[in-house]
């Protein structure tokens, strides 16, 4: 079935979700593949269409879009908890690479880009924060090309099974959003030139180093605080 464009991509489109999409389409399915789940709180239970449908008719205070590469529906994106009084809201994004031929980095870095940009511009958030399992280090590091700054470690933010594991903190804010737009003209300038920002990420990551601060200093700091 064929979805409305409601953010039009270089690489990606956003598309707007249906009645019929939740119920009919295999959007649940992504749910139950674990290497989808691997880092999310899904997967504990199987999803059925019913459950999907129920999550898409279950609030207001969100934005939720599908991903489209252009030939099939790959994943989603939202914009969650969206409070238009403190001028924020919560992203989320899955993406099953296995709908995908010829997956590319660009797509879940571009997806995160046109939405941001929607809630900046025409929602008016100040900020927009997600959080992320340790393990996704390196697209938490990708997403700091759209303005993403780490904010702290959440210790032990992921629960899931016997699986205990600290999350990545990140926010986006409406001053940086403005900032990289006047550098490069437009918040999403090019998939070339993205692509070419990419390759130039520091081999070490921020959260690395504020990983091991925490890890040594803040160990140490707090040690004598509780001996106090």
């Amino acid at each position: 079935m064929k979805l409305d464009v409601y953010l039009k991509g270089e690489v990606i489109d956003l598309c707007i979700p249906t009645r019929k999409f939740a119920e009919k389409s295999d959007w649940y399915s992504w749910f139950n593949d674990q290497k989808v789940t691997r880092y999310l709180r899904h997967g504990k239970f199987p999803n059925t269409p019913k459950r999907q449908l129920d999550f898409f008719e279950g609030g207001e205070d969100r934005l939720i879009l599908i991903i489209s590469d252009k030939n099939k529906y790959i994943g989603v994106v939202s914009l969650s908890q969206i409070d238009l009084k403190k001028k924020e809201a919560e992203l989320g994004i899955v993406i099953n690479k296995q709908l995908v031929k010829n997956y590319s980095l660009l797509m879940p870095l571009e997806s995160v880009a046109r939405i941001s940009q929607h809630g900046f511009d025409s929602l008016g958030l100040e900020r927009i924060y997600a959080g992320q399992h340790v393990g996704l280090s390196g697209w938490q590091q990708r997403l700091e090309l759209l303005g993403y700054r780490l904010e702290g470690i959440r210790r032990r933010g992921f629960v899931k099974g016997r699986e205990v594991a600290d999350t990545i903190v990140i926010a986006a804010v409406y001053d940086d959003y403005q900032e990289i737009r006047k550098r490069r003209g437009e918040y999403w300038d090019s998939a070339k030139k993205m692509e070419k920002r990419i390759a130039h990420l520091p081999p070490k990551k921020f959260f690395e180093d504020l990983s091991l601060y925490l890890a040594k200093q803040g160990n140490a700091y707090y040690k004598r605080v509780f001996n106090l």
